[in-house]
């Protein structure tokens, strides 16, 4: 369960794990753009699938860091 509050942007109403998401999603995309240059993705058998673990965990990180 978050502590954080509702979001309210524009009308539109967000869950608190929105924040949480977006956050991961920035964690996802910068943990990539370092991955990507030291060779580890010739070595995973499917990137589409690591990547989706690899988002899979930074979220579970951030939701761990914010309950």
């Amino acid at each position: 369960m978050s502590l954080l509050p509702v979001m309210v942007i524009f009308g539109l109403s967000f869950p608190p794990v929105f924040l949480e998401l977006l956050i991961s999603l920035v964690l996802f995309f910068i943990v990539r753009r370092l991955l990507q240059p030291t060779g580890i993705y010739e070595f995973v058998w499917h990137p589409a699938l690591f990547n989706t673990a690899l988002y899979c965990c930074l979220f579970y990180l951030t939701s761990r860091l914010f309950s």
